[in-house]
């Protein structure tokens, strides 16, 4: 398993889009969050996804140079269509209109729909919070079945993540969450495959509606499905999020039909000053940052850590030592380089 450096994967990552039609500027971009995904060790949003996208834009599901279209605006809300582009560039100028609009009016709901896979959640909400705005953001999948519904043995639901960061002092990000309501990601479980390692049991049921721990059992026929993380209770946040990131942005709910994927986006961003000053509000968590913190440790736990701690830690040692990334994907990376002549090379 090769350990690559960010840079140099960054540059891979941006050739192979701009040699399949990508505008430069938006090559670089989705080349750096989907790099940045692999600094913070979500793999599973990472350059992984690069030969998912290259099949999206060869098979022209994927709109290389989009124009994002206004569907709805008034003073706090706003509707996009992103005209099928690469999620993360129709997900920016969302985040960055949504932004617009909190500071303006102290609050904001964007909704984004003809959009691809728009990526890591945390990287909007994070975005907002280093504008002094708590961002808060929910996504759907349509054409991405693969969760069963608690109690259920087929696949019924997207991942259907959601993500919300609070912002710091200065610029910084006080906390950083960002999960899905499936017990895993389903590209976490695609690391995994690609690895050729099993998955810890709790994960996924296979296509009979079984219980297993091989994630071949799930990219099989009949397709294995992922579990809600907290059985009921992801179950419902699930449904929750079809509807406030699906339905209500246009996008509509997953269904049985096959189509192409979309992601159906909910952004909203509060402005913090609207409720009390931003220096008090950062004493304030600060503080009930430390009171949890200071907590006395169950047995085998090392420390405390708050929501994005993690991330920031991988992604200071990775991008000194380099990005693992797996056999399989770099093979599939490189076979996407070789197509458009990319040098994909170490």
């Amino acid at each position: 398993m090769p350990s690559i450096g960010a840079e140099t994967l960054e540059r891979i990552t941006r050739e192979i889009f701009v040699a399949w039609g990508v505008p430069k500027d938006d090559a670089v971009w989705v080349a750096r969050q989907l790099v940045l995904a692999n600094l913070r060790g979500h793999d599973s949003h990472g350059v992984i996804r690069i030969p998912q996208y290259v099949n999206g834009l060869k098979t022209g599901h994927i709109n290389p140079a989009p124009h994002v279209l206004t569907v709805m605006e008034a003073p706090t809300l706003a509707v996009l269509d992103g005209d099928r582009g690469l999620g993360q560039v129709v997900a920016r100028r969302g985040i960055q209109l949504a932004i617009e609009k909190a500071k303006s009016q102290g609050l904001s709901a964007v909704g984004l729909r003809g959009t691809t896979h728009v990526g890591r959640l945390a990287d909007y909400a994070e975005t907002a919070a280093k504008e002094g705005l708590v961002g808060m953001l929910w996504v759907n999948a349509v054409g991405g079945l693969n969760v069963a519904p608690w109690g259920g043995a087929a696949r019924r639901l997207g991942t259907n993540p959601h993500a919300i960061a609070i912002p710091g002092p200065n610029g910084t990000v006080a906390m950083s969450l960002d999960f899905a309501t499936s017990v895993w990601a389903e590209g976490k479980l695609r690391v995994k495959f690609n690895r050729g390692e099993m998955v810890p049991a709790g994960i996924m049921l296979d296509g009979l509606g079984e219980p297993s721990t091989d994630p071949r059992r799930f990219y099989t026929e009949p397709p294995g499905s992922l579990l809600t993380a907290g059985d009921h209770k992801g179950y419902g946040l699930s449904l929750a999020v079809e509807i406030l990131a699906g339905i209500l942005s246009g996008t509509g709910a997953a269904g049985p039909d096959p189509t192409p994927f979309r992601n159906g986006t909910l952004m909203i961003c509060l402005d913090v000053e609207r409720f009390l000053p931003l220096a008090e509000f950062h004493r304030q968590v600060a503080a009930h940052v430390d009171f949890v913190k200071a907590t006395p440790l169950a047995a085998g736990a090392k420390e405390i850590v708050i929501p994005g701690e993690p991330e920031e830690r991988l992604a200071r040692e990775r991008r000194t030592n380099g990005i693992p990334v797996e056999d399989e994907t770099w093979r599939q990376i490189q076979a996407c380089a070789a197509e458009r002549d990319v040098m994909a090379a170490i």
